[in-house]
């Protein structure tokens, strides 16, 4: 009977993301949870999420539907060695700070590119190689 209650109590606790805050724009908030950040030699994985304050819209591949969507994650990688960048994974979702099931997500695995000289991208970098 205890070890039911005790697994009852475990499953009915949320599950709660260690979001940090990490910049702003006048669109939306960016947030990096710094539980998932991992880190195998220079190469540092981390997820990152911009919450927006409107509802946004994006046509989505076939079958080209407009979508409406109030969050973005995205898993990115920094080589902090290289100052180089690349995202892995995109979900969209249709209500503020990720809840709920994505409504749309996809692998992007691409070559490494150079962080960006804007201040979301070096914000990041800071966040993911500090």
């Amino acid at each position: 009977m205890r070890r039911c209650l005790l697994l009852i109590l475990f499953v009915a606790m949320p599950v709660w993301a260690d979001w940090s805050f990490v910049a702003k724009t006048e669109s939306f908030n960016l947030y990096g949870e710094a539980n998932t950040r991992k880190k195998t030699g220079n190469v540092v994985r981390a997820w990152f999420m911009a919450d927006y304050k409107a509802t946004q819209s994006v046509r989505l591949p076939p079958p080209l539907l407009w979508t409406n969507y109030q969050s973005i994650r995205e898993l990115k990688e920094f080589d902090c060695a290289s100052r180089q960048q690349r995202s892995l994974k995109t979900m969209l979702f249709a209500s503020q700070l990720s809840k709920g099931d994505p409504l749309y997500g996809y692998d992007a695995a691409g070559t490494f590119g150079p962080v960006a000289a804007a201040a979301l991208d070096e914000a990041q970098f800071q966040f993911a190689c500090k």
